[in-house]
């Protein structure tokens, strides 16, 4: 039966005819996606519930064919990541209130029903560029602070570096970067891209685009006077270059890394008052930091922090449809593959009275191995080549996925070693690849680095921080045991049935923890003071 979706593939909305949170009806679908077997076949169960030698770690991906899709042109490339969104909320997901734009992306293509990330963002941003497990160049379990001189290693290959191989002459960085700030060798324009325009550091005022006190935006490497709402100038960037002839008319890649709706909580005064801003109410408490400076933060906060997430997340969604409408204006939205992810599950914290995030039925929150914090909501699309269907159906789908299959569509072949697995012909067919998937989570964060946690202490958050892999339907966190399989959202521990399985699942931990190379401590090892306008030095 066809899915309801697919008869408004890319229709155009506005935020002036989305409805308003009151007004849109629940969607329904959590529960059919969240029982999904995660792409298990009998055999895959079988292999894991024996001893698991065909699951162990990664290996070089050889002999694997590179072919040049059977397009009459390679298809441009736009990933669209945004920061901190939670798990429901999107419409496809069942979001209490309306994402029609970020729908069209789920509605020409598919729902990647079990997407998986980091926990955080910083390894997220390293593993989708990379193709690589971050903890491989020290980039795990933390993020990159401002005070902190360390970043991607520079002699990593991104996905960037890949399609310039391929023919893509124009790769565009826009948005959020957050793997370095301290030297040109963590330049996004270091790594494959030919322009970037967005920030450096995570967490930015939407507003004053200061962190820190300093102004944190930039064009290429220079410090940028723009002025407004980040999330709109990024958008309208984003316009303007799909608007505008790419180099020798061939194909063009863009990433474009929204920091909506991470921290700090801000919207422009049209979106508050669609998620429902009362000014006769109070705003929520705003609690300032000496590192921040007056006023960081302050402008666009709504009643509460949930409302405010709201407005952000419906700006983002405006935004959006900005992005989708030049591509179909100028004939480009055809033969666009496009994908869209969050870096990490929403945050919170259990038993939250206002907490800005919804991660639906899913368990935890950001910085945590549960469900909720790396199983993220993500579509993909590319009329030319994708059929439409409700769900992807092809079981789990890693972020260091991206960069193998996007090069395997591009027709080019990555230098380096990867840990992700080339997916397009699984996404081409619907059929699920065949044998079991081993999707490395998160090393044991217990044991904070020498330069502290950042993290709560609590038991209950350092628990969820321990060792966690998938395997088949088999997940461990630390000691505990779930079956996602009958037990999508977690909540039943079945390690004391299965010590056999915790006892091989421990094995494939170690040997993923065993892949790094660089100490933890050194991430955020340095407390040093911002750049001013946060210019990179001259090297």
């Amino acid at each position: 039966m066809a899915h309801p979706r697919f008869g408004r593939l890319f229709g155009r909305f506005s935020s002036t005819s989305a409805a308003s949170p009151a007004q849109a009806p629940r969607l329904l679908r959590l529960k059919r996606r969240g029982v999904i077997l995660l792409g298990v076949s009998a055999v895959a169960c079988a292999a894991v519930a024996s001893p698991v030698a065909s699951a162990l770690a990664p290996t070089p991906r050889e002999g694997v064919e590179h072919d040049q899709p059977s397009t009459a042109r390679a298809p441009n490339i736009l990933v669209i990541v945004a920061d901190d969104l939670g798990y429901q909320d999107v419409g496809f997901n069942g979001a209490s209130f309306p994402t029609p734009n970020i729908d069209r992306i789920a509605d020409s293509g598919m729902v990647l029903d079990h997407f998986y990330t980091s926990a955080l963002c910083s390894p997220s941003r390293a593993g989708l560029l990379t193709g690589r497990y971050p903890h491989r160049f020290g980039i795990m379990g933390d993020t990159v602070t401002p005070g902190s001189d360390f970043g991607l290693d520079p002699r990593e290959e991104t996905i960037a570096d890949v399609l310039a191989r391929a023919g893509y002459a124009r790769r565009s960085f826009l948005g959020k970067w957050h793997l370095g700030h301290r030297s040109r060798a963590y330049h996004p324009m270091n790594f494959g891209f030919t322009s970037f325009y967005g920030h450096y550091n995570g967490a930015i005022d939407y507003f004053t685009h200061k962190r820190e006190g300093q102004v944190d935006w930039h064009r290429d490497y220079a410090p940028s006077a723009d002025k407004g709402y980040s999330t709109d100038l990024l958008a309208n960037e984003a316009a303007t270059i799909i608007r505008s002839p790419s180099p020798n008319g061939g194909p063009w890649f863009m990433w474009l890394a929204f920091n909506a709706p991470h921290g700090p909580l801000q919207a422009p005064p049209a979106d508050l008052a669609w998620a429902g801003f009362d000014r006769s109410k109070p705003r929520f408490t705003l609690h300032e930091s000496k590192r921040e400076g007056v006023g960081y933060g302050a402008q666009g906060r709504g009643n509460t922090h949930r409302q405010t997430a709201i407005a952000a997340i419906h700006a983002l969604d405006r935004n959006i449809g900005t992005v989708l409408d030049a591509l179909r204006e100028t004939g480009q939205l055809d033969n666009t593959l496009i994908l869209f992810t969050s870096d990490n599950g929403g945050p919170g914290r259990a038993g939250g009275k206002d907490n800005a995030a919804s991660n639906g039925p899913l368990r935890g929150w950001k910085a945590q191995h549960y469900e909720g914090g790396v199983r993220v909501a993500a579509a993909i699309s590319w009329p030319a080549r994708l059929k439409p269907r409700a769900d992807a159906g092809i079981g789990p789908v890693s972020y260091v996925d991206l960069l193998p299959t996007l090069a395997h569509i591009a027709g080019a072949t990555p230098s380096r070693t990867l840990d992700g697995k080339d997916m397009s012909t699984a996404l081409l067919s619907g059929q699920r690849p065949a044998g079991g998937r081993t999707l490395f989570v998160g090393e044991d964060y217990r044991t904070p680095p020498k330069y502290g946690n950042r993290f709560p202490g609590t038991p209950a958050m350092l628990r969820a921080r321990a060792g966690a892999v998938i395997v088949g339907q088999w997940k461990l966190v630390g000691d505990q045991l779930f079956d996602l399989a009958s037990d999508p959202d977690e909540k039943n521990d079945v390690a004391a049935q299965h010590a056999d399985i915790v006892r091989q699942l421990k094995t494939q931990i170690a040997t993923f923890s065993a892949l790094r190379k660089v100490s933890r401590d050194q991430l955020n090892a340095t407390h040093l003071p911002p750049l001013p306008l946060w210019t990179l030095p001259k090297e």
